[in-house]
């Protein structure tokens, strides 16, 4: 009986345990498409500087064939981290509050972005998560990859 006991025991600290782990961060923007190249070398120079960012915003971006946006637009970070070539980061322009094509976060020269309807700010360098709050939500972020060329990005989700 002891055996048991102590069995029973064992077993349910280690299902405490293995349940304390940090939540994941929910996802609440609908799903599109992003498949966008970035190429620091003409347009995109702006991102070439540590702490810039540049907004393409579905409908007031021109894109080519076969190119997406994501669900309200990108907001592409060139991060503080100095590397041999730009470390970029890419976020949805939409607020994950209010979950609208139509309401966008706005980014600030600190770093931070700001919604332009509920009024919360995103900390864009700490993969945009919200900031004065407990929060499991975060602005939508996608992958940045480099290719052979150092000055050519693809934004990909």
């Amino acid at each position: 009986m002891k055996k048991i006991k102590d069995i029973l025991i064992i077993g349910l600290l280690m299902f405490i345990a293995s349940s304390c782990g940090k939540e994941e961060e929910r996802n609440v923007i609908p799903v599109e498409q992003v498949n966008f190249k970035l190429n620091l070398a003409y347009a995109d120079q702006i991102l070439r500087t540590p702490g810039n960012s540049k907004e393409y915003i579905n409908g007031k971006y021109p894109v080519l064939v076969g190119e997406y946006l994501g669900y309200g637009g990108l907001l592409i970070v060139n991060s503080f981290y100095a590397t041999d070539r730009p470390d970029l980061l890419a976020y949805d322009l939409s607020c994950p509050y209010e979950a609208l094509r139509s309401v966008l976060v706005k980014a600030s020269d600190d770093g931070n972005a700001k919604c332009s309807k509920c009024g919360r700010i995103y900390n864009l360098m700490e993969k945009g998560r919200v900031i004065s709050e407990s929060s499991d939500l975060h602005l939508q972020r996608y992958s940045v990859s480099p290719t052979s060329n150092p000055d050519v990005f693809y934004v990909t989700r």
